[in-house]
C-alpha cells in the first residue's frame, strides 16, 4: 500500500512539473522543470520494478537531452520581450477548455481508480531492450536521431542569424 501512495505522489510531482514546463515563460525554468519531471518518472519506473529503464531515464533524458536543450536555449540567447495582449475570447476558451479537461480527468481517475500497482509485463534487462530496439524499432530509433540532428542544425542556423557574411 505504501508503494501505491509513493507512486501517485511522484506521479503528481511529474504532472505538476510538466505543467510548469508548459506554463512558465522563462525557458531555463521550463527546462529545469522538465528535469524534475524526468526524475519523478524515474522513481515511478523503479516502483514498477523496471530499474534499467529508470537508469536510462536519468542518464539519457535528464542528463544528455536536457544538456542539449539548455545548450540550445543559451545558444539562441532568448531575450525577454513584451508580448501583445491576448484576446479575451481566446483566454476564456483556453481556460474553460483546460478546466473541462481537468474535471474530466479527475472524474475518470476517480471512477476507474486502480487500487493495486500493475505487475510488470516485461523484464527490463539491457539485452532484451537492445535486441528489441535494434530489430523491431530500428526505424523509429533512427528517425529520432535524425530529428535531433535537425534540431541541432536548426539551432545553429538560428543562432547565426545576424552573423552571416556575404
Amino acid at each position: 500500500m505504501i508503494s501505491f501512495i509513493i507512486f501517485f505522489f511522484f506521479a503528481a510531482i511529474a504532472v505538476i512539473f510538466a505543467a510548469m514546463v508548459v506554463l512558465h515563460r522563462n525557458p531555463v525554468v521550463g527546462a529545469l522543470s522538465l528535469v524534475a519531471s524526468f526524475f519523478a518518472l524515474a522513481v515511478m519506473y523503479v516502483l514498477l520494478e523496471a530499474p534499467f529503464l529508470a537508469v536510462l531515464q536519468v542518464i539519457i533524458y535528464a542528463g544528455a537531452i536536457m544538456v542539449l536543450f539548455l545548450f540550445v536555449i543559451m545558444l539562441l540567447n532568448l531575450q525577454h520581450r513584451e508580448e501583445p495582449a491576448t484576446r479575451p475570447v481566446q483566454q476564456f476558451v483556453g481556460y474553460t477548455g483546460s478546466a473541462v479537461f481537468g474535471i474530466a480527468l479527475v472524474y475518470y481517475i476517480a471512477k476507474y481508480a486502480v487500487l493495486k500497482l500493475p505487475t510488470p509485463p516485461f523484464l527490463s534487462d539491457a539485452r532484451r531492450i537492445g535486441v528489441t530496439l535494434f530489430q523491431a524499432y530500428v526505424f523509429p530509433f533512427e528517425a529520432v536521431s535524425i530529428l535531433l540532428l535537425a534540431a541541432i542544425v536548426g539551432a545553429l542556423v538560428l543562432s547565426g542569424r545576424g552573423a552571416v557574411s556575404q
